[in-house]
């Protein structure tokens, strides 16, 4: 029987360097959102830091909230949180804004974000269940659980927020110990899968054929046509230089020409004279903007604050004592952790450009909230996580 904890105990169990670490990229991320607009003509392109800082300000009084709350009553909750941004997604394609030939928005925000905070908290709650069998049925389960937002989400279309459910899902998975056979035999697949793609585009690029066939040919990959242009660029970096491909390289030579100690805040050529434009230069290129201006030097600074969160993550899974807890402070890691990969690989030509934002630096309201409230269920992890599961006050 554990012994009550009172508000002052709560603070003693509070994670500094995790708070430290979000502040500071939070903080980075409003300096170069404004580095990255402050040259444009529009106004509300020149506000976009000022809207960063107050989501911020908004995302620290969410992040506290959260984290004073036993994350166990929050699970207890995850079934409804998950039905109703799964009517969001639903109401989208009907309602929703469509900006870029893609509908993404409704009332103000991207259900897609939330969607993956609210699959991690249903999983984890799912996982927690002592009664729950670790067998294929769970796994089952789980594939029905994910794959229901995850079509929402490709539907709209937006394949980038899709895709990395993929990494975040398999990470709770493992860390569940959910039928390990299934898993690493779905894991092999799914890689299977991803080359046969990649080999078909390829395939379809290298050997001379007629055009009906080509086109038949990459039919069968089930990629919309901008998701194969992406794919053939990734390949071959010189094909189409000023159409799928500018973004890519013209973020490659920013962050090339920022060398060891960058050219200094304010001072980044490549968006100041448009080469880089504003529409991605302060959200999914946001690092080339860092890099040109900060260098390796800064870039690096960023990289390990990154690595203070996903320690500081992993370590709370660690001490955690139950396993709700622990699968959940695993899945928002992962998630974190697949978003500043995938970020940094596609700015520096390591990975297809798919448009997913970097944590607390790119600008986007709803996904940096989103991403503080993860936070803060993490945190409340470190609070609340070393009690019985009994236990709650």
């Amino acid at each position: 029987m554990f012994k009550k904890t009172g508000l002052l105990e709560r603070f003693r169990l509070f994670n500094p360097l995790m708070l430290t670490g979000m502040v500071c990229l939070i903080c980075i991320g409003i300096l170069y959102i404004y580095s990255s607009c402050s040259v444009r003509e529009d106004p509300d392109i020149q506000e976009l830091y000022q809207r960063h800082a107050w989501a911020g300000l908004l995302g620290l009084g969410l992040y506290f909230a959260v984290a004073f709350v036993n994350y166990r009553r929050i699970l207890a909750w995850s079934g409804f949180v998950y039905l109703l941004v799964l009517g969001l997604l639903v109401l989208v394609p009907f309602i929703g804004d469509s900006t870029m030939g893609a509908k993404r928005w409704i009332f103000g925000i991207q259900p897609s974000e939330p969607a993956k905070l609210a699959i991690v908290l249903l999983l984890a709650w799912l996982y927690g269940q002592r009664k729950v069998g670790r067998g294929p049925g769970l796994f089952f389960l789980t594939a029905l659980l994910v794959a229901v937002p995850g079509v929402l989400i490709l539907m709209q279309p937006d394949l980038g927020t899709a895709m990395v459910l993929v990494p975040t899902v398999f990470a709770m998975l493992f860390a569940a110990n959910v039928s390990p056979k299934l898993l690493w035999g779905s894991t092999l697949a799914g890689l299977l899968a991803a080359g046969l793609i990649m080999g078909t585009v390829y395939y379809t690029e290298t050997v001379k054929m007629p055009k009906e066939r080509r086109e038949v040919l990459l039919s069968r990959t089930g990629l919309r046509d901008h998701q194969i242009r992406r794919l053939q660029v990734f390949m071959f970096p010189d094909k189409d230089l000023h159409g799928s491909g500018y973004n890519r390289r013209q973020s490659e030579i920013a962050v090339g020409s920022g060398g060891a100690w960058g050219k200094g805040y304010l001072k980044g050529e490549h968006y100041m004279l448009g080469y880089l434009p504003p529409s991605v230069s302060s959200n999914d290129f946001i690092f080339a903007v860092l890099a040109e201006e900060a260098g390796f030097a800064g870039t690096g600074i960023v990289l390990l604050l990154f690595l203070v969160l996903t320690w500081a993550g992993l370590w709370v899974a660690f001490r955690c004592r139950d396993d709700g807890g622990r699968i959940l402070c695993v899945g928002v890691v992962t998630l974190m952790f697949s978003h500043t990969f995938i970020n940094i690989a596609m700015t520096i030509g390591l990975m297809p450009i798919t448009g997913l934002p970097l944590p607390f630096i790119s600008y986007g309201r709803t996904f940096m909230l989103t991403m503080m409230v993860a936070l803060g269920l993490v945190q409340s992890v470190s609070m609340y996580g070393r009690e019985s599961e009994t236990h709650f006050s």
